[in-house]
């Protein structure tokens, strides 16, 4: 990918906090957020940001290193939202 990072977050509407995950490949860049997008619950958003540290209405960030984790954590915050 370059010198360029893409992470990609979960977030429940209206609450503090949220899941990101830096992709590893341009691949889980172009693929990951339509997976989630098709998991995801109505109140639950996903972004594709390149640097997280600017955007601090995401804050606190928990960062998941295994995309299939991820994915998972994510399919769990459906029960949340």
């Amino acid at each position: 990918m370059g010198d360029k990072n893409i992470y990609i977050v979960a977030k429940i509407f209206d609450r503090q906090g949220c899941l990101a995950y830096k992709c590893k490949t341009v691949n889980e860049a172009r693929c990951l957020p339509g997976t989630l997008e098709a998991l995801r619950a109505d109140g639950v958003q996903i972004v594709i940001l390149d640097s997280p540290d600017i955007y601090s209405e995401y804050e606190p960030y928990q960062y998941v290193a295994d995309m299939k984790e991820f994915i998972d954590m994510v399919s769990n915050m459906n029960r949340s939202a």
